[in-house]
């Protein structure tokens, strides 16, 4: 489309952005001096719903005359695909401020205010955005704030929140409770969404972040946020109580007038407070530093996008099976730190994947818990997060919103669902937590054995160790719960894996590591989570080498090892003293003692140990380096006495 004229007007110069639904150009008027912002539908994407969508959204934008709501010039078609003309706006939406340093209190109050001033105009002509985010926010270099992309919206009497594909209309960390309940949007959602964008304009975090976007879900529905003073000690008077106000579970009972709001931010903004001088200083500061725009690697948390998952589809296969039986079977992934358990389980949760991997994907319903930062989690909570995560999962295929949040509840819940045809896979993230945790009881573990035993219920659950190991009664760790599952151990990747995940992403971005796959092994062995830090400075190196210049690769080893060191401690410092025998003997070419020798295999199965062309050696040759690094530091202590004492004559 770019170099086109549109009905001899405008030129279309070049693309601004696209979404999942449209694409926007910049345009030249060539009647009068301005750029103007030309909307139109994706090609593949220009189904009649995306058309009427598309002409929902003018006839909204052209009702609304307001500052800060984006202005609508007119609406056409251009060789049979429906468009729209808008002004074209040159600034930084409030997801790009974001990533920047914290914006001074009076600014990021009054982009607010403006933000409210023209959300109440849309109120009041009975619209909902129902799709209000920072990156729907865009200010321009004079300050003015503009409310852009109206798609999502409708007449408050006319809303729902979930498709019939059990899809959600706006943009998940900000909907409100009762959308995620299903409950249909209204202008109160829209408050509660502007409540979260404000959060983050005066924090730089989300009130309900999660790692995985089922616990953000339910945090929004169940969490009361963190108290603005957490990261704003200094914040002015009224400020707390507003955002209060508008994050309010109840919508009944939320901050409605958004002018007030307005009006209300406003004030703070000129208060005697600000004026003389009372700006925050001590807020806790999130870091939103932007990795190398072109480095796929500087993930380090659980995989959330499908493309970015490699290796182990020999365990995707596995427990696929496993929930594709008749009655579906339970497997416990257990593995190290950061071995990849938490994105394993993400990527069989991710509905893709169960289309293509299971019999009946629209039958069987899958929930995800994400257990990682509920520590003290209560029986209560564990029921209702159950409840609540069903029924979202369940919205649009059998209506169970009626049970009640207790074991009674959720029994009933899965005998109605199995009544209609449906299985259940519950998976459980870091279910030490709840092994672990006092507040369940045997009780508990033999309603879900119960449940699995009667029904077509099935867990995935994943553990650091061995779930018997981590109970905190006897009584529980020899119930036949426990019975019900298959032990997958989850181990670093098969050679073939690890250069996938060398090769592939680094070809994405130009920056091809394959030639250098032996040296980034024998840095980081096959452990994926080292090999992610091995690739991202690899990558951050050769982005800075200057062209024609021979690559320092002892550079990449000393950059890779300033970051991995740190994660080296944790795991010597959770081996056992066998442990640590073992791999100090194994770095000075020692005889294990036969009492060691199941030790000596338990660190082969986790590869700490592999085989090399003179026996055995440890897993990196900068793991190496770290262990005798901590043996020459600490030779006095009687740890180390007893490795370099009396057992250097055993041999």
């Amino acid at each position: 489309m770019i170099g086109q004229v549109i009905e001899n007007e405008y030129e279309v110069v070049d693309k601004i952005g696209a979404g999942g639904f449209g694409v926007v150009y910049r345009c030249k008027d060539l009647t009068l001096p301005r750029f103007v912002a030309l909307k139109t539908i994706l090609p593949e994407r220009a189904g009649q719903k995306e058309l009427e969508r598309l002409l929902r959204e003018a006839r909204i934008m052209a009702s609304i005359d307001h500052p800060n709501v984006v202005k609508i010039f007119r609406l056409g078609q251009f060789e049979g695909m429906p468009y729209i003309l808008m002004e074209h706006l040159d600034g930084r939406t409030l997801t790009e401020f974001l990533r920047g340093p914290r914006l001074p209190l009076t600014k990021s109050l009054h982009i607010m205010q403006q933000v409210a001033s023209g959300l109440a105009s849309l109120h009041d002509v009975g619209i909902a955005h129902r799709d209000l985010s920072t990156n729907n926010i865009m200010v321009n270099d004079a300050g003015l704030a503009k409310i852009l992309d109206l798609g999502l919206s409708k007449g408050v009497d006319d809303i729902t929140t979930l498709t019939s594909e059990n899809c959600f209309f706006g943009t998940l960390p900000y909907v409100s409770p009762e959308q995620v309940r299903g409950l249909g949007a209204t202008a109160s959602s829209d408050v509660f969404s502007f409540g979260v964008v404000l959060y983050e304009m005066l924090t730089g975090r989300n009130p309900f972040s999660a790692e995985h976007h089922t616990a953000v879900l339910y945090n929004i529905s169940n969490k009361t946020h963190p108290p603005l003073e957490t990261y704003l000690p200094e914040s002015p008077k009224g400020l707390s109580a507003l955002l209060d106000g508008c994050l309010e579970k109840d919508p009944g009972r939320r901050t409605s007038d958004l002018l007030r709001i307005g009006n209300t931010l406003d004030k703070i903004a000129h208060s005697s407070w600000v004026e003389k001088g009372g700006e925050p200083t001590t807020a806790v500061v999130v870091s939103r530093a932007k990795p190398t725009p072109c480095n796929p690697y500087f993930n380090r948390v659980m995989i959330k996008r499908r493309e970015d998952f490699f290796g182990r589809q020999q365990e995707v296969k596995r427990i696929y099976a496993r929930l594709n039986a008749t009655p579906p079977g339970s497997i416990s992934i257990v593995g190290d730190r950061k071995i990849g358990k938490s994105s394993l389980l993400n990527y069989i949760y991710m509905r893709q994947n169960r289309e293509t991997y299971l019999d009946q994907a629209d039958r069987m319903v899958m929930v995800f818990v994400d257990l990682q930062e509920e520590k003290n989690m209560s029986l209560e909570s564990f029921v209702k997060a159950l409840v609540s995560l069903t029924q979202m999962e369940l919205r649009g295929r059998l209506q169970m919103d009626d049970e009640d949040p207790t074991l009674d509840g959720i029994k009933r819940m899965v005998q109605r669902m199995n009544e209609s045809g449906f299985r259940l896979a519950i998976l459980l993230d870091e279910f030490e937590v709840i092994t672990t945790n006092e507040n369940f009881s045997l009780e508990f573990f033999s309603f879900l054995r119960f449940l699995a035993n009667h029904y077509d219920v099935a867990y995935i659950t994943s553990s650091g160790r061995d779930l018997q190991v981590l109970c905190h009664t006897k009584e529980i760790s020899d119930s036949p719960f426990f019975n019900i599952f298959s032990i997958m151990g989850l181990t670093p990747f098969r050679p073939g894996e690890a250069r996938d995940l060398i090769r592939i992403p680094s070809e994405r971005v130009g920056h091809d590591l394959e030639p250098y796959a032996d040296m980034l092994v024998d840095l980081a062995g096959l452990f994926p989570f080292f090999l992610q830090i091995a690739c991202c400075h690899a990558i951050e190196y050769f982005d800075e080498l200057a062209e024609g210049r021979k690559p320092n690769l002892e550079e990449i080893r000393r950059r890779y090892f300033e970051e991995a060191r740190l994660h080296y401690r944790y795991v010597w410092e959770n081996f056992s003293e066998d442990e640590r025998v073992v791999l100090v003997r194994t770095i000075q070419d020692k005889n294990i003692p036969d009492s060691l020798r199941h030790v000596l295999v338990e660190l082969g199965r986790r590869q700490y140990v592999m085989p090399t062309d003179f026996g055995v050696g440890l897993f990196s040759s900068t793991f190496r380096d770290f262990v005798v690094s901590e043996c020459r530091g600490k030779r006095k202590s009687s740890f180390f006495g007893r490795l370099f004492g009396k057992t250097r004559s055993t041999t």
